[in-house]
Parts: C-alpha cells; structure tokens; sequence
C-alpha cells in the first residue's frame, strides 16, 4: 500500500473490515506470503480488503499485508516489535498469555459455565430434602463414611495423622480423594453435615472446573474462542459426564477430571509454547509454570485412583506422536523437551514421596510414573537419535515400536511379580458382572452410546479423524488431544466407566465441528488455521444468534434430553430416602445398636440404608453375596436363623427379579409374610413400613411369638390378625396342624389379637409385644368367639 495513511483511511470508513483484517493480520505474523486458502475470511470481504490495498500480492503470487505496522496501528494495536533476542529477561507478565480478560469473552464464558452449572445442580430438591442430604447413588456414602470417621478423630485441619485411620481399601484405592475432601470439610468448620455439604457440592465444582480446562484446551490448540466456548456447552450437555458430576454423586471419577484436563493442559502449553523457536521457550515463565502443572496432575491422578495409572498413559503417547511431528516437519527434536521430562519426573517424584511417607497405594501403582518418566525420555532420546542418523518420521514410529515392545518384554522378564499383578489389574477392564459401569460403551447392557454422548460423538469422530491431518501442519497440540481423545474411546469401548473422562476431549472435537459446520452455513466466520494470535468474539445479530442456537439444537438437544433421564438414574429415589428414614426411626424407638440395626438389603441401595440406619457404610459385600440367595430361598425360617446375629432389618422392592411363589421375597412383598393359596406364611419377619405405592416394604427381624393350644387330633388350625402398617390395614394369617395328640403350636411375628379357628370353632389370644421382640408363648384360652 502506497499510502501510510491509506490503512486508516480505510478502517475508518469501512469499519466491518477491521475484523477481517486482525485475521488477515495473524496469519500474516506467521508467514511471509499466504494464499486465500490460510485465512479465515470469505471471499468478498478478502476482495475488499484487496482492493482497499492492505493486502497485496507478493512476487511469488501469493498474498501478504502490504504494511503490517501501519495497519496494526490503524486497528489500534502496537506495532510489532523485534524479539529476536534470546536472552531477554523473563517477562512474567505473560504468564497468562493465552487467557482473555476482554469483558465480552468473560461473561460469554460465564453463560456457558452457568449452563453447565444448570445442568449438574437442578437436582437440589432432591438431595436436600427433609432435613437431611441426600447423596446420590450408593458408593457415595462409603467416602462420606470415611471423611467423618477421620473428621472424628481429627483435632483439626492439621492433623494429618487422623488419617492414619484409613484402612487398606482407602489407602490403596483413592486416598488422596478422601484426604482432600476431609481437608475442605475442615476449613468450612467440620462436622458431619458440612461434610455432607462438601461431598454434595465436590462434583458440582470438579465439572465447573472442568469446564474452564476444556475451554482453555480448546484455545490453546485453535486459537478460536468460539470453540472454547462451543466446546464448554457441550460438556455442560454430555449425559455421561453431566450425571457423574451432578449435585451429590459424590463418587471417585468426579475427582479425577480437574486432574486430567490440568495434565492434558499442562502437556500441551510445554509442548507448544515457541514451538519454532530453540531457546525462547526456555525464558518463558509459562513454560515451567507447565511444567510444575504436568508433574501436579501426573502425582494427583495417580494418587487419586488406583487405576489413576490408566489416565497417565496419553502422557507418553502423546509425547511420542509430538516426536514424530517434529520429524515429519522437518524439526530437530531438541531441549524443548525438557521441561516435559521435569514435568514427569516431578511427578514421579512427588507420588514416590507420598507413597513412602503415607504408603498410599501399592508400590506398583506408585511406580506408574516413574516408568513413565523413564519411557518418555527413551522416546525422545529416540527422536533425537533416528534425527541424527536422518532417519524419517516412519522410521521413528518403527524403532518406537520395536523398543516399547522390547521394553515391554524386559520388564516382564526381570520383574516378573509385578507384571503379573500388573496384569490382573488390566483383566479386571475385561470383567462381566452385575456393575453397569463394566459394560462397554456399544454394548446393549450400556443402553447404547447415544444416551450416554447424545449426538456429541457423532459431531466429534470427524474431527478425531481429522486431527491426524490437523496436527500434520505442525501444531502438536492436535497431536496431545487425538492422542487423549482416542485413547479414552478405546477405553470407554471397553468400560463405560471411563465416559467420562472420554467427555473432556470429545466436547473439544464436537465444539470445533460445530464452529466448522456454523461457519460452512455461512452462521460464523472459518476457524483460522494457522493462527499465532487468539481470534477475538464477535457478537452476531438476533438472527444469526437464533439460527446458531437452532443449530445447537439439533446436534445437541438429545444430549440435553438425556441429561436429566442419566442423572434421575442415580438420585436416590423417594421411596428408598422414605424407607431409610422410616427404618432409622424405628431402630431409634426400640434403642438398636449396630448390628442390631444393620439393613439387610439388595446391594446397590444397602449403603444408603445402613448410612441413614447405622451410619456403618463401608461395605456392601455381605449384601451383594447373600441378598440374591435370601430372595430366592424357599426357607425364610433358616435365613432367620442366619440372619439373627447380623442383621435387624430387611428390604424387599418391586424390581427385584424374583417370581416363584415360595420364594421369600415374593411371600415378604405380596402379602407381607401372611399365607395365600400358594405359599405358607413366613414367622420372623415383622412388616414395619410400606412406601404408599407398595414398592418397597421393610420388616424387622423378630424371635417372634410362639401361639400354643389345644385341638382334635390332626385338626387344621388357623390363626389370624389385621396388622396397619404405614396406615395400609392388611390381614395376617398363619396355619397349622394339630399333632396326634391334639397339641398345635404356631410362631407368628406380628402382636395384636389373633383370631384362632379350629375347624368351625374360634378362640381369641392376645400376643403381646414383648413376646414379639422377646420370644415367648401365649397359650389360647377355652373360650369360644
């Protein structure tokens, strides 16, 4: 452009021009000529800009921005200045270069957090009702067990050796978790009812926090905020993750998500940041602030989750895919890598050093980071290698397999202990039993991957496909989340379990899909791709944002849908809470003590009772072993017997799949113990509450009240009671027979006045309520009715 003064000229005559130009200007900082194809701007508006004479054409015939400092001016900005210098001193200013603090960008993030927010809390009035908080699902109550038992024994938020209380189960399962959450509960005063408010609440805030990682993730590889904030709102929409960090799912998984993203974040900044420069990333204070964040969340996701060694694995890969790109684009591998290797090792440091100190976790756990610190450094000491003897990209992948596997090998052979723990561990992702998290994702028992990612995987598997391509033109940060992406896919095909964290990436990849597609319809500007600069918001009129949202709405609406259907599947239902609170009321009244009052109960809801009856949920195992066969036996006397000393109560339920008429769950739930024409009727097992829709009955076991008597020899005897139970009047009888010498006894397990018929002959007894709860007999009188 000929004319300085042309640029303002222009812009400030044509103000709709200035956007395409802070595009047409990015691209321009990071290549010297560039064709229509590299920016994303349509094609009248980059004729206009051709034509005003910002851009102009280079002598290669390809395009460039005629005076970059004069039009940077004109925009506003300041011109650029030569940083070319590589030993400039550490400019901490920029340590959040990448995170906008435009207002606009701000409150639009804001929205899609406080929809995600919307779509985990709606559940409020169902996990605080009557007083009390109810958490959803079962294992919940086994870490709100376990975070009052330290706050029991704790003296307050510093002493950490209250958690020497943790059994092994903890200790080698998800110890940090439960530490954590105890900690939290501390701050915010103690007690078991902030503890029941930091355990409802700790999903909630894991899935906000999430939502900033993925956004983060998003522009960090796109440059593109649209994405990032596309990519939030389909996380906030994502049955699978929306149900696992919903208001009280206090379960593990929840946990490890935060932990994730901020690995997977950390990664791809160290990776990324100055890619082609060779030493300015090494003055970078964004550098090692990643670096310390990558050995942050290696250490936090293993000692989180005993399979936390699962979620590390991208780490390596990833590492290795960005080797390879270096390779294929004709880069050196070089020191660059280093604070990779620092990142690593300070995680495998930091788990090591809790292990030792706290023995939390197994040493084969423990030592998941520390082989994947050794195998990262192999990987890019074989990058540098194949590089120095001019090997190719193929060659690399060729010598990385053969060593991994050779690696592989070697460990078996020289720990060979280990390996066999470490392989019993990996059979248990190929299990089958009743847990519907071990089912995999396209299986039928799972429902089908629609109603856990809606039509988000559908959106995102293009992109997954594509990223391959995408990371080809030399952006590792595509490489790091098609890595994460595909690796978690392969395992949520194999356990739905890990849905969740599959949700992080997918959202990203439906998020750039749905920009991409937007932008096909003419709905929003092309996703830049080459980009060094964040690409700005823009705010589009009533129309194109009614449009958008109708987009959304069809790619995103069953997702919605199913939402609130995932997330009802794990609140705790009415009739379960009612049953709870009606038992713990009961073993009030009568003064039982653990195990007096232990809940005998089908396994998925048995925590819950127990936590609400006894406050004991640390196990469901009895239950889960026993339950099945006690339902299905035809001798309710001897699961009395075999219950007595364990058990106080016991809960039947509509659903469960039980038919034969003598079993005993269907003489307890049809007619609460009583005879019918098909099966006898059932002594030890008092009815003491019904839901008003019958779905659940509870009874309390009782030694019972023996009815004696005497009668014609062999004469049928028949004895009879109306009992309320939960204001439901239901009619319980017993019958025997006579012996030879007319002697007939009967033991029922319900007081009140019995009717006794013998033959066409009736007698009354009163069995009191002590001989119910006591034992005893009451003899019938020779009164006649």
């Amino acid at each position: 452009m000929s004319d300085d003064g042309g640029a303002v000229t222009v812009l400030e005559d044509r103000p709709e021009l200035a956007a395409a130009t802070e595009d047409v200007l990015a691209v321009d900082a990071r290549q010297e000529t560039w064709t229509f194809d590299n920016v994303p701007v349509d094609s009248g508006m980059f004729g206009e800009l051709v034509s005003s004479g910002i851009v102009e054409k280079a002598d290669d015939g390809n395009y460039r921005v005629a005076n970059p400092d004069t039009v940077r001016a004109a925009l506003g900005e300041d011109p650029t200045t030569d940083e070319s210098s590589s030993f400039e001193t550490p400019d901490f200013s920029n340590v959040f270069e990448n995170i906008s603090i435009e207002p606009r960008v701000i409150a639009m993030l804001a929205g899609a957090l406080a929809a995600l927010l919307a779509a985990r809390a709606y559940v409020v009035g169902a996990i605080y009702r009557g007083g009390d908080i109810v958490l959803s699902g079962n294992d919940p109550y086994y870490y709100r067990y376990w975070v009052e038992q330290i706050a029991a024994e704790a003296g307050g938020r510093l002493d950490f050796a209250s958690l020497a209380v943790l059994p092994d189960a903890v200790t080698k399962g998800e110890p940090l978790m439960v530490a954590t959450l105890w900690w939290i509960a501390e701050l915010f005063g103690g007690g078991d009812r902030v503890i029941g408010h930091v355990l409802a609440w700790y999903p909630v805030l894991s899935a906000l926090v999430s939502g900033v990682l993925v956004y983060l993730l998003a522009v960090r590889v796109t440059n593109d905020r649209r994405v990032g904030l596309a990519s939030v709102l389909f996380l906030a929409f994502l049955p699978g993750h929306a149900f696992r960090t919903s208001l009280g799912f206090a379960d593990h998984h929840a946990f490890d998500y935060p932990w994730l993203g901020l690995t997977a974040l950390a990664l791809l900044v160290v990776l990324t940041v100055d890619l082609n420069e060779e030493r300015t990333w090494s003055y970078r204070p964004t550098t090692w602030i990643a670096a310390g964040g990558l050995g942050l969340g290696i250490a936090g996701q293993v000692l989180s989750w005993e399979a936390g060694p699962l979620l590390i694995v991208p780490v390596g890969l990833a590492v290795a895919a960005a080797t390879v790109l270096d390779l294929h684009v004709g880069r050196t591998p070089s020191l660059r890598y280093v604070p990779v290797l620092l990142g690593t090792g300070l995680g495998a440091l930091l788990t090591w050093g809790v292990h030792a100190a706290a023995n939390w976790h197994t040493t084969l756990v423990a030592s998941a980071p520390i082989l994947l610190f050794i195998g990262v450094t192999g990987v890019v000491l074989l990058a540098v290698l194949v590089d120095r003897v001019g090997g190719t990209a193929m060659h690399l992948v060729a010598v990385d397999a053969v060593v991994g596997i050779g690696g592989l090998l070697l460990v078996r052979s020289l720990f060979s202990e280990q390996w066999a723990e470490s392989i019993g561990r990996l059979d248990t992702l190929f299990r089958s039993d009743a847990i519907a998290e071990v089912y995999g994702l396209f299986s039928t028992e799972s429902f089908g991957f629609l109603f856990l990612l809606g039509f988000t995987l559908i959106l995102a598997l293009p992109v997954m496909v594509w990223c391959v391509r995408l990371a080809a033109t030399d952006n590792p940060g595509w490489a790091v989340l098609g890595t994460y992406g595909w690796y978690f896919l392969a395992l949520a095909t194999i356990q739905v379990r890990f849905v969740g964290e599959l949700g992080t990436f997918i959202a990203i990849f439906a998020g750039y899909a749905f920009v991409s597609l937007a932008a096909h319809i003419d709905l929003a500007r092309p996703i830049a791709r080459t980009s060094e600069s964040v690409r700005s918001v823009r705010i589009p009129d009533r129309k194109t944002i009614g449009l958008l949202f109708a987009l959304f709405l069809l790619v995103g609406s069953f997702g919605a849908l199913q939402v609130p259907i995932k997330t009802s599947q794990v609140v705790i239902d009415d009739g379960t809470y009612e049953t709870a609170t009606a038992l713990d009321a009961n073993a009030a009244a009568h003064e039982l003590e653990y195990p007096e009052n232990y809940v005998f109960s089908r396994w998925g809801q048995n925590r819950v009772y127990n936590y609400f009856v006894n406050g004991e949920a640390r196990s469901y195992a009895y239950a889960r072993s026993n339950y099945a066969d006690f339902a299905t036996s035809t001798n309710p006397g001897e699961w009395y017997n075999r219950l007595s000393d364990r058990a106080g109560y016991v809960v039947v339920q509509s659903d469960t799949p039980v038919n034969a008429s003598r079993a005993t769950h269907t003489r307890l739930y049809e007619s609460y113990g009583s005879r019918t024409e098909r099966a006898p009727g059932v002594a030890h097992y008092r009815p003491v509450f019904a839901t008003a829709d019958g779905r659940y009955k509870a009874f309390a076991l009782v030694p019972g009240g023996t009815i004696e008597g005497a009668a014609a020899p062999n004469a049928t005897v028949t004895v009879s009671t109306t009992l309320s139970v939960s204001n439901q009047t239901v009619e319980y009888r017993r019958r025997t027979t006579a012996g030879s010498s007319g002697a007939f006894s009967v033991t029922v397990a319900n007081p009140g006045t019995y009717t006794v018929t013998v033959e066409n002959e009736t007698r009354e007894v009163v069995v009191p309520e002590r001989v119910i709860t006591e034992g005893g007999n009451v003899t019938v009188g020779n009164e006649t009715g």
